[in-house]
């Protein structure tokens, strides 16, 4: 892996293989020779690869997951807490981002906060009213088993690029100068992030608007994100390549 990323470092800057902000990932992938695709295992010599625009500070999506209990879990909260459409108000989505430390504020009505059950080892997302403070539900969340297993799966090995980034008649281009290889994630870790409010977690459930599901609610990459800074301390290992 740190050979072929060297590689690419020799190729000098790059143009973008693609207009949109995940134009630098999908640059970097077709550098390497790694397959677009959806599936949940790591991408290229048993990595997971993330590239990100040197300076900045977004956060970065550790893995996407829709909440995993009850089964209609997304269903129930986007029926319950979404909102309607402004093209069609008939169905409802439900986009917001929350944290461990403290609630947030959802359409002036709700305030969304995850909590962690040491003791069931669960993660809940609880909804409360707003005004009251009183909790309206708490029935969906992720068991500690499936957030180890996708951390197992996806980012056992990650390999984190960073770039330099400049324009040239409206194009833009990479360098890709250096890279962290992170390895050894843990649970115990990830919780601990969790509940010091280094990692975010987006909820982002929509409606289909056609077809034979038609209404029914589905995941648009539920899941949780850590900012660049905090990523070591979520693994035992790290070393960085130039």
């Amino acid at each position: 892996m740190i050979a072929r990323f060297r590689e690419v470092k020799s190729m000098g800057y790059i143009p973008s293989h693609r207009t949109s902000d995940t134009g630098i990932g999908k640059t970097f992938e077709d550098c390497v020779g790694v397959a677009e695709n959806n599936i949940n295992a790591p991408d290229l010599f048993g990595f997971e690869i993330k590239a990100h625009r040197e300076k900045s500070s977004s956060y970065v999506t550790l893995f996407t997951k829709r909440p995993s209990f009850p089964d209609d879990a997304n269903s129930i909260l986007n029926t319950k807490f979404g909102t309607p459409y402004p093209n069609n108000p008939t169905l409802n989505r439900l986009h917001t981002s929350m944290f461990a430390t403290k609630g947030n504020t959802y359409m002036g009505k709700y305030s969304f906060q995850l909590c962690v059950d040491q003791e069931a080892k669960k993660i809940l997302i609880q909804v409360s009213d707003l005004q009251s403070g009183n909790i309206l539900d708490k029935s969906a969340g992720y068991t500690f088993e499936e957030i180890e297993e996708a951390l197992k799966n996806k980012l056992e090995n990650l390999f984190y690029v960073s770039a330099k980034r400049q324009k040239s008649e409206g194009t833009e281009l990479f360098l890709f100068h250096k890279a962290d290889v992170y390895m050894h994630p843990s649970i115990e870790r990830f919780i601990d992030l969790l509940q010091e409010g280094e990692i975010m977690y987006d909820i982002r459930i929509g409606s289909y608007k056609s077809g034979t599901n038609y209404g029914k609610s589905h995941d648009h990459g539920s899941g949780f994100r850590i900012l660049p800074q905090s990523l070591g301390k979520l693994f035992t290992y790290h070393e960085e390549v130039e």
